[in-house]
């Protein structure tokens, strides 16, 4: 999630090994053992990411140590982590090797990336060293955002979701229960008649606004699928029909009617929630270790609202893994990527984020997900999660359905707005990667 990659395809720059080793074991390349009994000489692998912090930070350290062990005369894991010195510190650097051709063996890519890293030739395809088994151990929405045209490029190193927060003084106050089971999920209309019985002069009925970015679509997208349509089409080669069709307008005037009538702060205090300003709250589970510094805060989750007769669908997304065209070592760099994303690294990364795990195995070593609060969670990303659109046009998708959300919200004309999405996308599309 997050920000948008600047890649190379061809002369345009665009904005923005078989077996299992789900357990932690090494798959075929080999475990422990000494080159110079075997005679086969250790082949160092580089992997880049970008710098993260504290926990997270100390989990790759860790992680790469672990594997340097299990692999010791094979493989020797050599990890830059990237200093984000600016929001695209990390991608400039990623698109000044691929210009050339100096990449790393293997790399960190946000997930709706993935399909511009594919399409670019900057990422080769995995199928070859994932068995159909440890394909099915990762949570839909995973396989989803790392394939592109068929093929599995990119798997992911955590997952993340969207839930519906919310403040249980408040829900006490009116007699309001929120649902504790996904087939009980709130629709839009009663996620409405919450809103409109909570709120007041002092306290908003929700709080949906994390930035006007990247948010938009990471969390409102999902309007759009439980409406019946998407904001592109499965192929991800037009969006009008789609962002623009009679269920996309729908999706957006719902979003329209509650800015209309004041039920959500279009410019919200980063603490809103938190501080009793509002009843509820559309955000992720980054949100939850900083509710611990409001002690007067009691708060449940639920789940992601769906329309009335549509199918419920949740946010999903986030930082994935790849073998690069540059790597001179592909099956090697893939058994990184192997073990950076099984089930020992899902689940500890998951502790160390406090992030859902990207693979179903990992919440066997989480029991906190197995009851409330986190089940709602773990519910959503296991079963009805949905990845952004899968196209290397995303950078231009995801800017111009941010700028028109943003547009719809402060009373633009919805159809004018998304019918401008649909031309700007197609003819992007159109002109890069027809």
């Amino acid at each position: 999630m997050n920000k948008k990659i600047k890649t190379v395809t061809g002369l345009i720059a665009i904005s923005f090994l078989a077996g299992c080793s789900t357990s932690g074991s090494t798959g075929s390349v080999g475990s422990s053992g000494d080159s110079s009994q075997t005679g086969q000489k250790e082949i160092e692998i580089s992997y880049w990411r970008p710098q993260a912090s504290g926990p997270e930070d100390d989990f790759y350290v860790r992680r790469v140590e672990e594997f340097n062990k299990a692999y010791q005369g094979k493989i020797k894991l050599k990890m830059e982590p990237i200093t984000r010195g600016n929001s695209f510190a990390y991608e400039d650097k990623i698109n000044a090797a691929v210009a050339s051709h100096t990449l790393p063996d293997v790399v960190s890519m946000d997930g709706p990336n993935v399909a511009n890293y594919a399409a670019s030739n900057i990422i080769v395809p995995l199928d070859n060293y994932f068995a159909k088994e440890d394909l099915n151990d990762f949570v839909p929405s995973i396989v989803q955002q790392g394939t592109y045209q068929g093929k599995f490029y990119a798997a992911g190193l955590a997952e993340s979701s969207v839930v519906l927060f919310y403040n249980k003084k408040i829900m006490k106050q009116f007699g309001i229960e929120p649902p504790t089971k996904i087939e009980d999920a709130w629709t839009w209309d009663q996620w409405y008649d919450v809103m409109k019985k909570t709120a007041s002069k002092d306290v908003f009925g929700t709080n949906m606004i994390n930035d006007k970015g990247e948010w938009m679509t990471y969390a409102f997208e999902q309007l759009w699928i439980s409406a019946g349509t998407d904001i592109v089409n499965k192929e991800g080669n037009t969006a009008n029909g789609w962002v623009n069709s009679d269920k996309g307008l729908d999706a957006a005037k719902f979003l329209q009617k509650l800015a209309n009538e004041k039920l959500f702060n279009i410019d919200p205090k980063p603490t809103e929630f938190e501080e009793g300003k509002a009843a509820t709250k559309l955000g992720g589970p980054w949100n939850i270790p900083g509710f611990k510094n409001y002690p007067d805060l009691e708060w449940g989750i639920t789940y992601f609202p769906k329309k009335a007769g549509g199918s419920l669908s949740s946010p999903s997304g986030s930082w994935a893994i790849g073998v690069t065209a540059d790597s001179k070592h592909p099956k090697e760099a893939a058994e990184v990527v192997k073990w950076m994303t099984n089930k020992d690294s899902s689940s500890q990364l998951a502790k160390a984020t406090s992030m859902p795990a990207s693979r179903k195995s990992a919440y066997d070593n989480l029991p906190e997900y197995n009851d409330l609060p986190l089940r709602v969670i773990k519910d959503q990303v296991t079963t009805v999660s949905h990845a952004r659109p899968v196209t290397p046009a995303y950078p231009v998708l995801t800017q111009k359905f941010a700028e028109a959300l943003t547009d719809i919200l402060m009373g633009a004309d919805v159809k004018k707005s998304l019918d401008q999405v649909a031309s700007a996308y197609d003819e992007e599309y159109k002109r890069n990667f027809k």
